[in-house]
C-alpha cells in the first residue's frame, strides 16, 4: 500500500439513477478526504450488474489502494 501519500481509492459509478448515484459519489469523496484518503479514478457503468468487470480493472492497478461502489437499486 501507499505509505507516503494519501490512500487512493477508485470508485465505480452506476449510471442508473444517476441523480442519486452522483450524490452518493460527491459525499463519498467528502469522507474520504475527511479520513485522509482520496477518490483519483471514477468508473461509470450503465447499472450494477456491470460493476464487477470494473472493479477487477481497478484493483489490478498499481496506483489504486482500494475500490468502493455506489450504486441505488429501487424496487419499482
Amino acid at each position: 500500500m501507499n505509505q507516503d501519500k494519501s490512500i487512493r481509492i477508485g470508485a465505480v459509478v452506476a449510471e442508473f439513477h444517476y441523480d442519486i448515484t452522483m450524490m452518493m459519489l460527491e459525499r463519498a469523496k467528502e469522507h474520504a478526504q475527511f479520513l485522509g484518503a482520496e477518490v483519483t479514478q471514477i468508473v461509470k457503468v450503465p447499472g450494477v450488474f456491470d460493476m464487477a468487470l470494473a472493479v477487477k480493472k481497478l484493483l489490478e492497478r498499481k496506483d489504486i489502494d482500494g475500490v468502493i461502489t455506489l450504486g441505488a437499486v429501487i424496487e419499482g
